[in-house]
């Protein structure tokens, strides 16, 4: 079994595999894998390409993939996720969900602070841009170059909100927040509000939404929004690992 989920796993880092190829690639003796590969094949799991000995992913695998996908519930996922953060931190703490045809985000979910004085996240159910505070930040600064730069250019210049600013400074905020893994803004969407958000990525690494901890800013200090920063990545990376992704090595 373990020899089959190498090969498996090797068709989510290429397309195409022949004999020697693969076995090189997995470790594997080449009479391991030539076996392997017409077993899938017999099962429909693979298929033959136009290239003798060579095989892609076949209809079996995209129906598997495409019924297990659809059972990929994110808010399930994550709702523990946040609950833990929630306690841990003392914060509230909310699931954002991207949506690509339109460049903007709502909340899906939250666990809440027990202070009496917190984020109230409800008013994020409604449709937000990714350009303002870190709710939509938390997306922006980590889509691919060109969707963001689609979304950059179409903005004002200065870039409005509470506190407008040039879109040369948002630019730089978000090359930061990309190196850094996280984002943090201070009263950008909400007057007295802050956040520290980081990216929620799927199996195939589309950044699908952010996971964001928000708190009011008479609780907060330049080391505690490092300190929220950190777990809201570290948060978020859980997240995603249980949506399938893997991050590659020496990834930020």
């Amino acid at each position: 079994m373990a020899r089959w989920t190498e090969v498996l796993n090797a068709f989510l880092r290429r397309e195409e595999w022949g004999v020697r190829d693969l076995a090189a690639s997995v470790g594997l003796p080449r009479s391991a894998v030539h076996r392997i590969l017409h077993e899938m094949a017999r099962l429909d799991m693979l298929a033959p390409t136009r290239r003798p000995g060579h095989f892609r992913v076949g209809p079996l695998l995209v129906r598997m993939s495409l019924i297990v996908s659809a059972r990929v519930d994110v808010t399930h996922i994550a709702r523990p996720i946040l609950e833990r953060v929630a306690a841990a931190s003392g914060e509230t703490v909310i699931l954002c969900l991207y949506a690509p045809g339109r460049r903007q985000f709502f909340a899906a979910d939250a666990a809440e602070s027990a202070h009496p004085v917190r984020y109230i996240w409800e008013s994020l159910r409604d449709w937000g841009d990714v350009h303002v505070g870190s709710t939509g930040k938390g997306i922006l600064a980590f889509l691919p170059a060109e969707e963001q730069e689609a979304i950059l250019v179409a903005l004002p210049d200065p870039v409005p909100g509470l506190r407008p600013m040039p879109v040369a400074q948002l630019r730089h905020e978000l090359a930061e927040a990309r190196v850094r893994g996280y984002v943090v803004s201070r009263g950008e969407r909400f007057q007295g509000a802050v956040g520290a958000s980081a990216p929620i990525r799927d199996a195939a690494g589309r950044v699908i939404g952010d996971l964001v901890i928000s708190w009011p800013d008479n609780r907060t200090s330049a080391q505690r929004e490092r300190d929220l920063g950190e777990v809201a990545r570290r948060a978020a990376a859980d997240v995603s690992r249980g949506l399938g992704f893997e991050e590659s090595p020496g990834a930020p």
